[in-house]
């Protein structure tokens, strides 16, 4: 443990620049959230990168992009050799279970009912938990596995 006293908040702080999610899924995962989300990302590279604006960034990276333009040898100043060195790292089986998206419905049972009639991932039923303050949510799964979480303080 560290003593919280000892924090210094000296010069420039970090702040969250985006959230992104590593996939080989790319087309699949993108049409996921677009559904999801109901928005059209801002597409920075074609068939490798887009961004959804939702409060911060939530990108989805299409890491086979990558993999294939490293492959064909064609990589006109895009990567340096230590980029390359960590792309083919053997990092093993994908975990995707660490982090949970959380999202914000203002209305939860419209939100759960028009995301179930999607029949687009597979969904938890909504539940309860009242620790500090009542919190209902229910969980979805993207095309990757990732958790998303849709909560609110009340049942509308």
């Amino acid at each position: 443990m560290y003593d919280i006293m000892q924090i210094k908040n000296e010069g420039e702080k970090m702040e969250l620049y985006s959230t992104y999610i590593e996939t080989d899924k790319f087309e699949e995962v993108v049409k996921f959230y677009e559904q999801i989300l109901q928005l059209k990302p801002n597409i920075y590279t074609k068939d490798r990168w887009v961004e959804f604006n939702i409060g911060n960034k939530l990108a989805i990276y299409n890491k086979v992009y990558d993999e294939e333009k490293i492959k064909s040898g064609n990589l006109q100043d895009n990567f340096n050799s230590e980029y390359i060195k960590n792309f083919n790292i053997d990092r093993g089986e994908k975990k995707n279970n660490i982090i949970t998206l959380n999202f914000y419905a203002e209305n939860l049972k419209e939100e759960y009912k028009r995301i179930k009639e999607l029949n687009i991932c597979k969904m938890s039923e909504i539940m309860y938990v009242n620790i500090t303050e009542p919190y209902y949510y229910f969980n979805i799964y993207d095309p990757e596995g990732n958790t998303i979480e849709i909560c609110s303080n009340s049942l509308k």
